[in-house]
């Protein structure tokens, strides 16, 4: 093969080659067997500083050391030319701003295999290189305050618990969860609620020490990766815990205190799977919450279990007998008023003795460790469908969205029992939506895949949730049969203020849309952020910047009385 520059007779076929490169690329250029220049053409000057005409009969190598800083890749660079092989290698250059080149080039030999020179082209990849980071930081960080978001702890507690295995050394996980948080939300809106927990986070780092980790698990529960005995870690979280109660919040003209409860679980050998201690050093959160609040609980392995089983489940065993869960609403908001539904999503709540509403936070931990949640789930699939079955025969044009968790997905049997309750109540078709957590398809996926597949034939729908949280999501998204795709609420929250986020949704919205899939903007707190979704095109908006939370009964024109309870045996 002949080497482009040398031979006079190419020359139309030579430019002809370069103008149609020089479209593809940013720089190209060409080597001779010396690896000297022997044409160069770069979009303005050449990163080096010569211009085109400068860098013939250069040699690129000397070039390239002057031009870039040192590194790994520039060393590989040099050595793919010195030994005749093929480069593909990303550049950092040294000059501020730094930019990111990727460079290909090809070696070119005659047709008795001699080595005749470089044919090369380059191009700027910086925007890309940021983006990437951007996206990778999203992946792992929560983006309200900074730390660790639950995948990235789930991680860091994965390797710290490896660690302990062989090392056998003792370290310590904990789980904090503020006490009176609600009261900030409730009085300062949401706006003031991220606010506090930012300071918050900003006090609770002040208690690590190197190699140690936070991380936010949602809403207002953090945990924190101790590389210490428990006794110590103890003591250090009721330091944490006494300046958290000293604390003062200032928001606005206001003034708040709140708390903290924290539960503690050892990490060392024989001390559980990680996601067993997540779950023990949650439950005795949970006790430190039920035994006064405002202190620190240090979990005893089984028997701790035990003790909180008996003291815990039952209020939850209770409710699901006698009906003490009540399902709320949170409008789903379609953009410009496309549809005529009423689309709703329903969210689950535990009513106590005087009327106040418990959260999730409060006793899905529970129901987890003590395999209730597939009862949870069968209770709200069954009250829901009875509840739309009777504002459809009202004639009321209403759609509801019911979340499952991974318990019930990746249990055969529990998604036979939700399918047949679908054969008996009579709903409208595409009236009825399953959410399915983002983390939580891949986990049974072939069985899952078929149980979606059976019950759309029924005309039920399905929203892939929390999307964005997890970016491998991207590569199976086509092979699920969704409907609707929820972008995270993290990244929603800062969609009208963080250009960068602003490009993620708009590419995960473009991404849908090309898959015939529909997109729900979640947690959506004010006008700004409605505007930017509607900006990028998304197609419908939920979150408290929509419309408050609502009971389901209030929904539903004539009551009727309730399914009758669960007739369940423990």
């Amino acid at each position: 093969m002949k080497t482009f520059g040398k031979d006079n007779s190419d020359n139309a076929s030579t430019n002809q080659y370069r103008a149609l490169a020089s479209l593809a690329s940013d720089y190209l250029w060409e080597l001779d067997e010396q690896l000297q220049f022997i044409f160069h053409d770069g979009i303005n000057l050449s990163l080096s500083g010569y211009s085109n005409e400068e860098l013939v009969g250069q040699c690129r190598l000397a070039v390239m050391s002057a031009a870039f800083p040192q590194s790994a890749e520039l060393t590989q660079h040099n050595q793919c030319l010195l030994r005749h092989e093929r480069v593909d290698v990303v550049l950092p250059t040294g000059l501020e701003p730094i930019k990111h080149i990727h460079i290909i080039a090809e070696p070119q030999f005659d047709d008795d295999g001699v080595f005749t020179g470089f044919i090369g082209c380059a191009r700027d990849m910086t925007n890309r290189v940021e983006m990437e980071k951007q996206l990778a930081k999203l992946a792992t960080m929560d983006d309200l305050t900074g730390v660790m978001n639950r995948r990235e702890f789930a991680k860091q507690l994965n390797a710290l618990h490896q660690e302990a295995q062989v090392s056998a050394d003792q370290f310590t996980l904990c789980v904090l969860d503020l006490d009176r948080f609600k009261q900030v939300n409730d009085a300062g809106g949401h706006q003031a609620g991220d606010q506090l927990l930012r300071e918050l986070v900003t006090i609770m780092s002040r208690y690590l020490q190197p190699g140690e980790a936070i991380g936010r698990l949602g809403g207002d529960e953090f945990g924190l990766l101790l590389r210490s005995s428990i006794n110590i870690a103890k003591t250090v979280m009721e330091q944490l815990i006494s300046e958290v109660s000293r604390y003062q919040f200032k928001w606005e003209d206001r003034q708040f205190n709140v708390g903290a409860s924290i539960g503690l679980a050892a990490i060392e050998q024989g001390s559980g799977q990680p996601e067993e201690l997540l779950i023990t050093a949650d439950m005795a959160c949970y006790d430190a919450k039920n035994n006064g609040r405002n202190h620190a609980v240090v979990s005893h392995g089984s028997f701790a279990c035990e003790h909180l089983y008996k003291q815990t489940t039952k209020p939850v065993e209770e409710a699901l007998r006698n009906n003490q869960f009540k399902l709320l609403v949170q409008p789903i908001a379609a953009l410009g008023n496309r549809e005529l539904l009423k689309r709703y999503e329903l969210l689950l709540r535990l009513e106590c003795a005087d009327g106040s509403l418990l959260e999730p936070d409060a006793f899905m931990p529970i129901a987890k460790r003590f395999s209730l949640m597939q009862e949870l789930d069968h209770w709200v699939v069954e009250n829901a469908l009875a509840a739309l079955q009777c504002m459809q025969e009202n004639g009321e044009d209403v759609a509801i969205n019911i979340n499952l968790s991974a318990h019930t997905l990746v249990n055969q049997a529990a998604l036979n029992r939700i399918k047949a309750l679908f054969g008996q109540h009579a709903i409208a078709q595409k009236c009825v939506c399953i959410e399915i957590a983002e983390t939580h398809a891949m986990r049974n996926f072939s069985e899952l895949t078929k149980f979606m597949w059976t019950v759309q034939q029924l005309g039920v729908e399905f929203a892939l949730d929390d999307f964005g949280n997890d970016m491998s999501s991207v590569n199976y998204l086509r092979k699920l049969p969704i409907d609707y795709l929820k972008i995270d609420g993290e990244l929603i929250r800062s969609v009208a203020t963080d250009r960068t986020v602003y490009s993620v949704v708009a590419a995960f919205n473009d991404l849908a849309h090309t898959l015939g899939i529909r997109t729900v903007a979640e947690s959506v707190e004010d006008d700004a952020t409605i505007e930017a979704v509607a900006n990028i095109g998304v197609d419908y908006v939920q979150g408290f910047g929509v419309s408050k939370l609502q009971s389901l009964t209030e929904l539903v024109p004539h009551p009727q009385e309730q399914t009758a309870p669960l007739r369940l045996e423990f």
